[in-house]
């Protein structure tokens, strides 16, 4: 299993915070079931800094969230006991159907979205997903998609290029962006979409 955090560094504190994810990091092995872990910090915004880790069960995280944060032991909303800063974190499983690549260091320029599927059009939105995945794959290096374990309807994307230059020539997609194409279902730029909500940050991912 995965999850997935938006930590939001408090003004004037993200130098040290960087240092203590640096640090902390180093009790992230795969002793305690981590399998991958990796953080991306928002180009426009970097302060909101997203994270994904990789688990080998539900247990090890719950585990860890024990013994090295010290939170509750099922901890889906530890967030309440975080702060000052938000702090947000799903429980997920990645989407293999739409699954391109896999992620890599040479992957410079990280698009990560959140969205919300509206409830009554949750089916149609992954067949339009799917059939313009399909159309696009060419131009496409990493994508994943991972759905909220407890909410399908929510999810997170990743689509990684190597640089900005490559992300720019491909992003448009007749009168659509590529983000919009795929994730939201609108059919022109004035049409209706299949997204009840939705949010992306352009990141680079962060080398410790």
């Amino acid at each position: 299993m995965f999850s997935i955090c938006t930590a939001y560094i408090e003004n004037g504190k993200l130098e040290e915070t960087l240092k203590g994810f640096k640090e902390s990091g180093k009790k992230f092995t795969k002793d305690i079931g981590v399998l991958f872990r990796k953080f991306f910090q928002c180009k426009i915004q970097p302060h909101i800094i997203w994270a994904i880790t990789e688990w080998k069960n539900e247990k090890a995280h719950h585990n860890a969230a024990q013994s090295i944060m010290e939170t509750r032991r099922d901890d889906r909303f530890a967030s309440v006991g975080f702060g000052p800063e938000p702090y947000f974190e799903i429980f997920c499983n990645e989407d293999e159907i739409f699954k391109i690549g896999s992620y890599s260091e040479e992957y410079q320029f990280i698009v990560v979205i959140h969205g919300l599927i509206g409830e009554k059009v949750y089916d149609t939105f992954l067949e339009i997903s799917k059939k313009r995945l399909g159309e696009v794959r060419e131009k496409l290096q990493w994508v994943s998609v991972f759905r909220n374990t407890y909410h399908s309807s929510e999810f997170v994307a990743y689509l990684g290029f190597t640089n900005e230059n490559y992300y720019n020539k491909v992003r448009k997609i007749n009168d659509l962006y590529l983000e919009e194409y795929l994730f939201t279902g609108l059919r022109n730029p004035l049409g209706m979409s299949y997204i009840a909500s939705y949010n992306q940050f352009l990141c680079n991912p962060i080398d410790f």
